[in-house]
């Protein structure tokens, strides 16, 4: 689906007076499969995925506050909690009571929430199954790159004016495989340019320190799960790669795990065919 066509197909929901960007296939006859996407990006990151998955489930992704075509007020704290309210509102303005859950990257940290809040008997909706593509599941094990590294500095608001297509591409290129293709790199330009979003860069990536300071929590929520987890990762990440999966296999046993040589930090853009054939699978009809 091109981005204009994405857009416009799209709704938006009110959270607290800001605009959530949303899309929602409103197949009411299909079991609900919730997505959620990562840093910097947006929810558009499922595109190539969309149609299928569409065929077999209904589809609800939103771009996160700060992300994509959602608000994103200059003056404001972003939080992994928040993102989690955000995900919880969205399903009960809906009417939906169970759904699985699909994630990637600091989506993974927003799942990682839902399923504490599951353990702890407060989340609003059942999760019946969690699916986590690569993310920085343990701080122990997350490598940021220097472009994070730089945005999550003291100078991070200043690192953040400079950060322009060419810089996005490059991290990426350095992520990814090959196979990225160029006009998804535009697309992500263009949607955290959106509404002057790379300006709350450097906000947005405080969730690098959210994940440290609860890791108990969030590390406690994937042991003590209520549902099962499978974890779908692109193993050539220099960020969250094998050596992340090494530790999910080491701390959380007993949950399905499945390496995609090759693939990079974003297999489902890198590799979309490949992600759909391991996916469907997994996911209750």
């Amino acid at each position: 689906m091109e981005l204009s066509m994405w857009k416009s197909s799209g709704q938006f929901f009110d959270w607290k007076g800001h605009s959530i960007f949303v899309q929602d296939t409103a197949a009411s006859n299909k079991p609900v499969l919730l997505l959620i996407h990562g840093f910097p990006t947006s929810s558009y990151d499922f595109h190539l995925l969309w149609p299928e998955l569409a065929e077999t489930h209904r589809l609800i992704a939103f771009d996160m506050l700060g992300y994509g075509y959602s608000a994103k007020p200059a003056n404001w704290d972003y939080s992994i909690f928040q993102q989690a309210d955000i995900a919880e509102a969205l399903l009960k303005a809906k009417g939906i009571h169970s759904c699985q859950v699909l994630t990637h990257d600091v989506g993974d940290t927003v799942g990682q929430e839902l399923i504490a809040r599951s353990v702890g008997g407060k989340l609003g909706f059942t999760a019946e199954k969690v699916i986590l593509l690569n993310g920085g599941l343990f701080p122990e094990t997350h490598r940021a790159i220097l472009v994070q590294k730089l945005m999550l500095s003291p100078l991070g608001f200043l690192f953040t004016r400079l950060m322009k297509k060419a810089k996005l591409r490059a991290s990426l290129r350095g992520v990814c495989s090959a196979s990225l293709r160029e006009e998804d790199i535009d697309a992500a330009w263009a949607l955290i340019a959106h509404n002057q979003g790379n300006l709350r860069m450097h906000k947005l990536i405080q969730y690098m320190r959210e994940r440290r300071e609860n890791r108990d929590r969030w590390v406690g929520a994937l042991q003590n799960a209520g549902m099962p987890l499978v974890l779908i990762d692109g193993v050539e990440d220099p960020i969250s790669g094998e050596h992340m999966v090494q530790r999910f296999e080491e701390l959380v046993p007993g949950h399905t795990v499945v390496r995609l040589p090759g693939l990079g930090h974003y297999p489902h853009l890198e590799d979309a065919p490949k992600v759909l054939s391991v996916l469907k699978p997994f996911l209750i009809p």
